[in-house]
């Protein structure tokens, strides 16, 4: 074996531009591959990481239920603020953050129009707590403890309204959990743009004390935001919250809640696979040419080694070594240069970029490339080679020693 690796070396040098042919080939398509990987990767983390850092947060916890009539904002469907229930959750290994809420509908005006609205009831410092970035957005002033009645308006809703930040001329009516109408004056803290229509014309966010009063459910919530210390074991962390509070509570993830988003990132998966085969393509072909090229240009010497008594075996092997040495040393040069490159990028804080939809740039798309993917892209450019060499490395087999000693 190590007298065919260094014939396998030596024929590679000996025709350098073809074999560097091959090895640009091998190098650019697993290059291409690792960096649309890395790219598709972290655009996924990042559309991810929006849902569950700055909108629902990664688990929801609602009372049995919920999910069938969630639409309906159900009141009755309630859970304490403190108590045991809240022990239970924040005891659940993983879980770093538990913010409390209600969601609730409702009418505000400013005296003249009115509009319906969903309502979100959020704890002032829980809710930062659970979803971190949910502030990024907000212009004005978000939530706090110090502004009881200072809520979060979508920026459609207040411009329909006619509201500016630090307006004091609205006012809130919505049905008490008992069924009575309340009412109270509301400010607006800040607006919030972003590109869900939904959220921009009818969601408004206020203080939960607030919401408490407005509901009179003081001490009660409808669903508490979960937050946990690693995303990838969000799965974990709702299964050990099942058990922990039992059958009364249903818990649910982020891609339960957002199966849309959850939908585009497995899509964004699949494509940079198809387009990663596409490159595999390239692979092969290149390692063909550079193989059948070899086989022809070198009949003399094949005949040569079968004359002196070398296996037709042993020959096809010797092919298939050169094509995988190639691929080995292209498809190592392609991934230290797409680690390079994503290195380069998450170094200097990733690509500044919009949310889909806004103009202004609030994120940062940084490439994530998993080890398993370099390895995945090394084997499967190897196995390519491998696979290109094999009717090359067939064909030089089967010549005949005295045909070939007479080819010119």
């Amino acid at each position: 074996m190590l007298t065919l690796l260094r014939l396998a070396f030596r024929n590679i040098q000996r025709n350098r531009s073809r074999s560097a042919l091959t090895l640009g080939a091998i190098f650019f398509g697993v290059a291409m591959t690792l960096v649309l990987s890395g790219f598709g990767n972290g655009l996924g983390v990042l559309m991810s990481n929006d849902v569950i850092r700055a909108k629902v947060g990664a688990i929801q916890i609602h009372r049995r239920g919920y999910a069938d009539v969630r639409d309906n904002q159900p009141l009755k469907l309630d859970m304490p603020q403190s108590g045991a229930l809240v022990d239970a959750i924040r005891a659940v290994p993983g879980v770093v953050a538990a913010s409390p809420r209600i969601v609730f509908g409702g009418l505000v005006n400013n005296g003249r129009d009115g509009t319906m609205f969903v309502g979100r009831g959020v704890d002032p410092v829980g809710e930062y707590q659970a979803l971190p970035w949910a502030g990024n957005d907000v212009q004005g002033t978000r939530i706090t403890t110090g502004h009881r009645s200072g809520a979060v308006l979508g920026a459609e809703l207040a411009r329909a309204l006619g509201a500016q930040v630090g307006s004091a001329a609205l006012s809130v009516q919505a049905s008490t959990q008992g069924g009575q109408q309340n009412a109270l004056d509301l400010e607006v803290a800040g607006t919030v743009d972003n590109a869900n229509a939904f959220e921009s014309k009818r969601l408004m966010d206020v203080p939960l004390a607030y919401a408490q009063e407005l509901l009179r459910m003081p001490g009660r919530v409808t669903e508490w935001v979960v937050g946990v210390a690693d995303v990838r074991d969000i799965d974990g962390v709702a299964g050990a919250l099942r058990a922990a509070l039992g059958a009364d509570y249903e818990i649910e993830t982020w891609k339960v809640l957002r199966p849309n988003i959850a939908d585009v990132i497995r899509f964004q998966s699949v494509i940079v696979g198809i387009v990663s085969v596409v490159f595999l393509v390239i692979v092969v072909f290149g390692v063909v040419n550079t193989m059948v090229m070899s086989v022809l240009e070198r009949t003399r010497e094949i005949g040569t080694m079968m004359a002196v008594g070398m296996r037709r075996a042993r020959i096809s092997l010797l092919f298939v070594i050169e094509a995988a040495t190639l691929a080995v040393i292209g498809g190592g040069l392609g991934a230290a240069v797409a680690r390079g490159v994503v290195w380069g990028l998450t170094a200097s804080g990733g690509i500044k970029m919009a949310a889909p939809g806004q103009t202004v740039e609030r994120y940062h798309l940084v490439p994530v490339i998993p080890d398993g993917v370099i390895t995945t892209a090394l084997l499967g450019a190897v196995a390519g080679a491998i696979v290109a060499a094999l009717y090359p490395a067939w064909k030089a087999a089967r010549l005949r020693p005295v045909e070939a000693l007479r080819a010119l």
